[in-house]
């Protein structure tokens, strides 16, 4: 394997957890979750920023960890469906990582998404439809491959089969 990272983007409920865990354990790397990074960061839920201090406080602490989590090797990469919303966060994860953007279909999340603990999607399962709209090209213009499989498993194996496609042959410079 290449020295680099794998970074998963996608909605809210796209299965970026999901199969970023799943990677995680299949490469044998570590897993960082951005939002997760923020919650220790902060040490408090990200319902509760967005609370007390809103998403642009969110964002700019979210950017601290998109950059620190571009700083490590070999770690597979769980973003929030907003990563895409800054492309200073956009730019450093690239520039370290091979970026996957799991394309599950506005419906079906909407379908099957718990939007409990979920602070942009507190309008209701509708919002899905608008964050869709508003950054699918977002997604596709960052992304190096797009990753439609209907489950985790198959997902996790298209990333692979992609990041494996993407690397040079052994020898190449």
């Amino acid at each position: 394997m290449i020295k680099r990272n794998l970074v998963l983007i996608g909605l809210p409920g796209s299965g970026k957890s999901t199969v970023s865990a799943l990677l995680s354990r299949r490469l044998g790397w570590p897993l960082l979750d951005t939002d997760e990074m923020v919650v220790q960061r902060e040490g408090r839920t990200i319902p509760e920023i967005f609370a007390c201090e809103g998403e642009d406080y969110f964002r700019r602490v979210e950017t601290v960890c998109a950059r620190e989590a571009a700083g490590t090797e070999e770690a597979v990469i769980a973003t929030g469906g907003g990563i895409v919303l800054r492309e200073e966060n956009m730019t450093a994860l690239r520039r370290s990582g091979f970026v996957c953007f799991l394309d599950r279909g506005a419906a079906e999340i909407a379908e099957g998404l718990d939007i409990s603990g979920r602070p942009l999607l507190r309008e209701g399962r509708e919002k899905i439809y608008r964050l869709a709209r508003e950054r699918d090209a977002l997604y596709r213009k960052y992304a190096d491959v797009v990753v439609s499989e209907k489950t985790p498993e198959a997902a996790a194996d298209a990333v692979l089969y992609a990041l494996a496609a993407a690397e040079p042959e052994k020898g190449e410079m």
